[in-house]
């Protein structure tokens, strides 16, 4: 089973232009076959989210797309991770 490495940008803010700004740097590797689960949870525990008393909202951006897409359940995360 592989794994698939993530930079995760937190704390930033999405500027008029639809670009992530201001933001820090972070990173985690994941299972290949991870669920959305694992991913929120390894997520939260890298940049130091108590999710009993937050949730997050994942999001991510294509090169040369427009808006940033959301990251809001298992298919969600299949399309991202799978190989």
């Amino acid at each position: 089973m592989g794994s698939i490495s993530f930079i995760i940008m937190h704390s930033g803010r999405w500027n008029e232009e639809k670009c992530y700004v201001d933001y820090t740097i972070e990173a985690i590797i994941m299972k290949e076959y991870a669920t959305f689960k694992d991913l929120v949870d390894e997520v939260a525990k890298q940049i130091g989210i108590d999710l009993r008393y937050n949730c997050l909202k994942l999001k991510y951006k294509i090169e040369g797309s427009n808006a940033p897409l959301e990251i809001y359940n298992e298919w969600s995360v299949l399309e991202v991770i799978k190989p």
